[in-house]
Order: structure tokens, then sequence, then C-alpha cells
């Protein structure tokens, strides 16, 4: 595994004030002289420097990517919050796992240069896929059976609305309760 770089071994605040500058428009040279005027900050380089902005940056499209797929999804699927939420997060690691596939295909080095190690003969990153395979195909049958028994519910919510206005309408009507009965029957498959 690579070691981290300049930038990496910096504190976490220097690293958001790095995040919080280039966010507000900063050069790369800018940011260099900012960092330079701070004391104990080890001396980073203008090439490593670079290169931690672009792995931001691409992390930053991976995450606006990731939104939009969730976006598009939730417009989809409609108003089952739980549904919703179970089936983005499903549909999120299949990109997580593509990304990962993708990235090793092309020999890209991304933001972690280690995470493309369980395609790369570690028998522990090639586990790890595994098991995040396996969670995401028991994630994957659990909403199947989560969406099948909601419907299996609403379908028998809806069933006993029905009969109740079926009842009141037919006292109402003065329908005979043999006549009730057969339509129950016929209509809802309700046994008196």
């Amino acid at each position: 595994m690579a070691r981290p770089s300049t930038v990496d071994q910096l504190p976490e605040a220097v690293r958001a004030e790095i995040g919080r500058l280039r966010q507000n428009g900063r050069t790369i040279d800018d940011i260099l002289a900012h960092l330079r005027q701070l004391d104990g900050i080890a001396p980073v380089s203008r090439s490593a420097l670079g290169r931690h902005l672009q792995g931001m940056a691409k992390l930053g499209e991976r995450l606006k990517r990731s939104r939009q797929v969730a976006e598009a999804l939730v417009k989809e699927l409609g108003d089952a919050p739980e549904s919703q939420a179970a089936r983005i997060n499903i549909e999120l690691l299949h990109t997580a796992v593509l990304d990962l596939f993708t990235n090793a295909a092309e020999g890209e080095e991304g933001i972690d240069a280690g995470g493309t190690a369980a395609l790369n003969g570690n028998p522990q990153g090639v586990m790890f896929l595994a098991k995040s395979l396996e969670s995401l195909a028991r994630a994957s049958k659990t909403n199947v059976d989560f969406l099948a028994a909601a419907e299996k519910r609403a379908a028998e919510a809806a069933k006993r609305e029905a009969v109740t206005a079926v009842e009141t309408v037919a006292r109402e009507r003065g329908i005979t309760t043999e006549t009730l009965n057969a339509i129950k029957a016929g209509i809802f498959g309700v046994k008196a």
C-alpha cells in the first residue's frame, strides 16, 4: 500500500482548511502561501497539493453522482420512505462495487490507493468484497420481502374497509343477510 502523501499527513483541521479555501475559489498557489504561514506545518509541495485537490475533486464528482442516483431513485420509487432508503442504499452499494471493478480494470489511482487491493490478490480485500456482495444480496431480498409484506397488509386493510362499506350500504338498502353474504363471498372471498 502506498504511503500517505504529505497532505494526508497534515492534521485534520489543516486539511479541512485546504478544502474550505479551494471551495472558496482559491488557487493552488494561494493555498500553498496560506500553508506556509501556519506554524508547525510540514512543507507541502505544489504537486502533492495538486494531487490532493484532484483527488478531492474526483471524490466530489462521485458524491455528486451518488446524490443524483439517489434523487432519481426517490422520484422513481414513489412515497414509501422505508423502501426508498433500502433501495437507495442497495443502489449506492452497487455503484461502489462497480466503481471498484472499473477503477481496478483501468488501473486508476483513486483517493484511496488501496481501494482496489481487493482485486489485486489481497485475500482480506477479496473477503470484504465478498461480504459486501453477500450483504447486498441479503438487503435486496429483505427489501423484496418487506415490500411484499407491506403490499399484503395494504391489500388486507383495503379488503376489510371494502367489506365494511358493503355491509353498511347493504343495511341502508335493506339487502338480506343471505344476499350480503353472497356478495361478500363472490367479490371479496369472505365467507359468512
